[in-house]
């Protein structure tokens, strides 16, 4: 079995011709260099109900108050229910996916502002999900999620690689079900990851890992999964990142020289100055910790949240 991460792409952007026109979005990003580094498991829900490609272009349309699938040129052929019939059939292979990239804008994959028809003359909102990847969130709200577009959105995409590579750590503990040890040491290797976004969610999970005994771990195991996801969602700000590497700067102080103190903390005040990349820091310091190193920090994720490669 592979040890890299799965995960789900709609299949136009892998560079299959499943479009209604019959044409593909192949996106380079996932196709020349997220698939060295993934599994991929492409769905195109459109294809799989039967459509074919080219097919008559469909869409989201308000009927009645209620969120529709239909031809556009011929609405009273409705196709909700068949593909949510069809989301529902598959979806349970999925549970073992550690992200899904959607296709923008599709009345079946898009995740987020996919437009609604709302009246006959074509007038539109734009605050809808596709069914499909609607009914996959619904299913999988821990499970990352984004768009091939936001993906050019340098933190949009390293706060969904992080999140991708999590999920992955979780799902290779061994015997997870039986295996406290393997929740306490995935909680603690990932604490800086976790006080990045938020000290208060790191606190609360670690309260609840504190609570978890042998007995109670297969019915809160799935509740910590929820809610440390939910935490890695946030986004990280300069400041918290300041933060954090002040807290791994106190495990040296008594170990770096004045000169040493003084370049870290110069160079955390370009950063936040927007003078320096954050990688930037993450290598000075792991220059240091190389030098002095330190066992509890050796374990953290946060230094390599993801492959360099794929940044």
């Amino acid at each position: 079995m592979s040890n890299k991460p799965n995960i789900g792409v709609s299949g136009c952007l892998m560079g299959h011709e499943v479009r209604f026109d019959g044409g593909h979005k192949r996106n380079k990003f996932i196709t020349d260099i997220l698939c060295e580094h993934m599994e991929i498991k492409t769905v195109c829900p459109e294809m799989s109900i039967g459509l074919g490609s080219p097919r008559p272009a469909i869409r989201l349309q308000d009927i009645d108050n209620e969120l529709r699938l239909v031809v556009s040129k011929d609405t009273e052929t409705d196709l909700t229910d068949t593909m949510l019939t069809y989301a529902n059939s598959v979806l349970g292979n999925y549970s073992n996916l550690d992200g899904f990239i959607f296709k923008k804008g599709s009345p079946t994959c898009g995740a987020w502002r996919v437009p609604v028809v709302v009246h006959q003359e074509g007038h539109r909102r734009h605050d809808g999900t596709g069914l499909f990847a609607r009914a996959f969130m619904q299913r999988y709200p821990w499970i990352p999620v984004e768009e091939e577009g936001r993906l050019n959105d340098r933190n949009l995409r390293s706060n969904f690689l992080e999140r991708v590579y999590a999920l992955n750590r979780w799902h290779k503990i061994p015997d997870a079900d039986n295996n406290l040890t393997g929740l306490i040491d995935f909680h603690a290797s990932h604490k800086l990851m976790l006080m990045a976004r938020s000290q208060v969610e790191y606190q609360r999970l670690g309260r609840w890992v504190a609570n978890t005994t042998q007995q109670n771990l297969q019915q809160r195991r799935q509740e910590y999964l929820e809610h440390f996801m939910s935490a890695m969602n946030k986004p990280i700000s300069k400041g918290r990142h300041i933060n954090v590497l002040m807290h791994i700067m106190g495990y040296l102080k008594k170990k770096l020289s004045s000169t040493d103190k003084n370049e870290l903390l110069g160079h955390f005040e370009a950063y936040r100055n927007n003078y320096l990349p954050w990688i930037s820091l993450i290598i000075l310091v792991g220059h240091h910790l190389r030098k002095y190193p330190v066992p509890y920090l050796d374990r953290q994720h946060y230094f390599a949240p993801y492959p360099l490669q794929i940044s």
